[in-house]
């Protein structure tokens, strides 16, 4: 089968592979739709600690079921479905109180086993979900984000009412942003550096966005609203941290959803003398996966504006230059092995 290894950096193969065998418990899954990540994009670009070469990344997908194993029940030859990736082992304390997305045992799809940038992967039945046939493959591979976007939103204490900052308007920032809305938030602000960002961000419901590199976020906010009762970091960055941290009212709450660096210089007495509740945001359990597939299917959030370049496997280093580069106003590549 066709596969895109990569060897690490910017160093992307496309290799002829064997298909995967399938375990008793697995499916097979023909990928159709595939989407490129931020972290995958930190591994292209050098950034990534935990991604070792060489490996086939991809773990924002769906397909159709090819073939199931012996024990497969739930599924069938030709079905369509998106797959959950994020694999927890059922055991430890995390994952008996629900908390399977910090599961000390976890798994990722394209991390740590082969992933989707490939014609053919190998999944857990359990990890598989049926797909509506209203629901495109390219819309159900952006059902992975999502669910990132709605755990950040399900754990984060928005009361009826409530001013919402959204740091950082990507893939990310903008599928919290949509979530939030449905949400109880009220006033929802959206920042970035880039105006088609911002301009989608418009579009999708934010009361008032900002560029940042041109205006000053603490002004706009102090002549708009006064204060922030609930900001969601989706950069990463000391300094969006730091925004983050400065503006949010006391007794406020700060979620971290960006890719980080590994050590920040932060002002931990303005946390404490602010009682600022700051908290850190990572994957999705299964029900914020069910959630974020019900949300594509109702049209409750838009995914299909955020897919801007679909390409054929062969030209995946083209769309990791896209993403790399900022070119030609991109925000989401797909790609179709």
């Amino acid at each position: 089968m066709k596969t895109a290894v990569w060897y690490g950096g910017k160093d992307i193969r496309i290799e002829d592979t064997s298909t995967p065998d399938v375990e008793d418990n697995e499916v097979l899954v023909k990928v159709h739709a595939v989407a490129i990540c931020g972290s995958d994009l930190h591994a292209y670009k050098g950034m990534s600690k935990r991604r070792k070469p060489p490996l086939v990344m991809g773990h924002e997908f769906s397909g159709e079921i090819i073939d199931i194993g012996k024990k497969v029940k739930r599924f069938s030859d030709g079905e369509r479905v998106v797959v959950e990736p994020l694999i927890s082992c059922g055991k430890c304390k995390p994952c008996k109180i629900g908390k399977t997305n910090i599961c000390e045992e976890r798994k990722l799809i394209g991390l740590n086993s082969s992933g989707a940038f490939a014609e053919y992967v190998s999944v857990p039945e359990n990890k598989c979900h049926k797909l509506l046939n209203s629901v495109s493959f390219e819309e159900a591979a952006l059902a992975e984000p999502l669910a990132v976007a709605v755990h950040a939103v399900n754990i984060t204490p928005i009361e009826k009412g409530d001013t919402v900052l959204i740091i950082g308007s990507g893939t990310i920032g903008l599928l919290t942003m949509q979530v939030a809305r449905n949400g109880k938030a009220s006033n929802i602000f959206a920042t970035d550096v880039y105006d088609y960002l911002l301009d989608l961000a418009k579009k999708f419901g934010a009361n008032m966005v900002i560029n940042t590199k041109d205006d000053d976020l603490f002004k706009t906010i102090s002549s708009n609203v006064g204060s922030i009762d609930v900001v969601f970091e989706a950069v990463g960055l000391q300094g969006t941290v730091q925004q983050a941290l400065s503006i949010v009212r006391c007794g406020g709450c700060v979620t971290l959803i960006g890719m980080f660096e590994d050590k920040m210089e932060l002002n931990m007495l303005n946390i404490a003398v602010k009682e600022i509740m700051i908290q850190g945001s990572y994957g999705y359990t299964s029900d914020d996966f069910k959630q974020a597939l019900k949300l594509i299917a109702s049209g409750k959030v838009k995914v299909k504006q955020l897919i801007t370049h679909v390409l054929p496997l062969d030209d995946i280093t083209k769309g990791f230059e896209l993403l790399a580069e900022k070119k030609e106003n991109v925000i989401k590549v797909v790609l179709k092995p």
